[in-house]
């Protein structure tokens, strides 16, 4: 599987280079006005994207055939698929709405437990309140019942709303197939005192669950500010600090992060940018639980519980980087996060990296194609867990037929498992099916 998602990324890489030389053709047409890179601090889609390379708001369905197995799961069979959403970008004059919402049933004939209704909805809407003054509003929440084995669509999607590395860590790296609830909700306000210096302050509102026993549940938010100076038209450097809080229903741990870094972002020439994001958190841990004791001990000392404490401070560094391509007809980027998170409902607070890169393709009339791999890890920073790992590779391909009609299919291969564990589990998807939406060029579903 290492090897599986080094060739996909060594693939994908070599395509993008590969189309330098007719992007050249495409830098000859009229360039819109631009805004400067993007700061990672502020979430948003990379400036290469141009608002005019979104996807129209358009419905879509789909009806694909399964066929899943899995190494260390419960047999899944073939079974059927039936998808319905809406994706694309609405702008009014002042105002930006992103959307992506999919329902997904998906049947399996051997094993009922899969059996099942997933959805996820990711909305994103700015507007310009005044000439300095603009606010952004994000919400990602899903339902999934198998998070652990469903296509890596978040490998290859590069909507208006951006890349969000916390909802990533939620919603793709269960360890149990009990279904993964998770919302993400932020707001941001931008001042722009110049054009070269602005401000911006933001809050985000976190909440995962899993449907088991003995699962840890999380709440959270964060409160962040940042201060960026564009040191040129194509050059921004940022400041940002934050502080972040986690606690698990149920339970008396909770976590405290205060932290603070720096960021720097550029856009070399009009096709490529890079974004760099980094500086460290002061992780603070504490947890209070009730210990019974042996009842001989317990008749010594009087007492049949006994009351235990934990207190535990580190410092974990975060960081981000990512590197976006845009050409013609396509798109590439690649990238690596490392955070502290709440966990995964087995994990409790973590350290979390995951890299990825991905690919589409969109210049034939017909079709269009994505494929895409990744990386996602967990450390537990109290707990007595070994390390969780898991590497994925996925494509797939929409091919046009007529009258909103597409045939569509994927591939997608997934392991993970915990070191110093029996936990190693590895799962194949293959689907292929017919999709409908009324848009004039082949949509990507996944």
């Amino acid at each position: 599987m290492k090897l599986a998602v080094v060739a996909t990324v060594v693939l994908m890489s070599a395509s993008a280079w590969a189309q330098d030389e007719s992007g050249s053709e495409a830098a000859q047409q009229p360039q819109s006005e631009y805004g400067g890179p993007a700061i990672l601090s502020r979430g948003g889609a990379p400036s290469v994207f141009r608002q005019g390379d979104q996807a129209v708001l358009t419905p879509f369905i789909a009806v694909t055939a399964v066929d899943q197995q899995g190494e260390g799961y419960s047999d899944y069979g073939n079974g059927v698929s039936g998808m319905f959403g809406v994706t694309g970008t609405h702008t009014w004059e002042h105002s930006v709405l992103d959307l992506d919402y999919r329902g997904t049933y998906q049947y399996y004939s051997r094993n009922a437990f899969y059996r099942g209704f997933d959805n996820s909805l990711t909305l994103g809407f700015s507007h310009q309140l005044t000439s300095r003054l603009g606010i952004s509003l994000n919400e990602d929440v899903a339902r999934l019942r198998n998070a652990g084995s469903l296509p890596l669509g978040n490998l290859y999607s590069s909507g208006a709303a951006g890349y969000n590395p916390l909802y990533n860590a939620l919603t793709t790296n269960s360890v149990l197939d009990t279904p993964t609830e998770a919302s993400v909700t932020s707001a941001r306000l931008v001042y722009q005192y110049s054009t070269r210096l602005s401000v911006s302050v933001g809050g985000t509102y976190i909440v995962s669950r899993q449907q088991a026993q003995e699962t840890l549940g999380a709440d959270g938010y964060n409160a962040s500010a940042d201060v960026a100076y564009r040191l040129s038209r194509y050059q921004t450097i940022s400041f940002n600090f934050g502080f972040t809080h986690f606690s698990y229903v149920g339970q008396s741990e909770r976590m405290d992060m205060p932290g603070a870094g720096l960021g720097y972002s550029v856009r070399i020439g009009r096709y490529w940018e890079f974004a760099l994001s980094g500086g460290a958190s002061r992780v603070d841990s504490r947890r209070e639980s009730t210990v019974e004791l042996d009842p001989e001990l317990a008749q010594l000392l009087g007492e049949s519980v006994i009351f235990e404490k934990m207190h535990n401070i580190v410092y974990a560094p975060y960081g981000s980087v990512r590197l976006t391509r845009s050409f013609r007809h396509s798109s590439w980027s690649a990238g690596y996060d490392r955070t502290v998170v709440a966990g995964n409902g087995l994990y409790s607070g973590s350290k979390f990296e995951t890299a990825d890169s991905g690919y589409t393709y969109s210049g034939l009339r017909r079709l269009s194609l994505q494929i895409g791999a990744g990386y996602w890890g967990y450390s537990a920073l109290t707990q007595s867990l070994g390390r969780y790992r898991s590497y994925g590779a996925s494509g797939g391909f929409t091919c046009r037929l007529g009258k909103g009609f597409s045939t569509v299919g994927r591939i997608d291969g997934r392991r993970f498992y915990v070191s110093d564990s029996s936990l190693d589990r590895t799962t194949y998807i293959a689907t292929l099916g017919i999709s409908w939406n009324p848009g004039k060029v082949p949509l990507a579903l996944w």
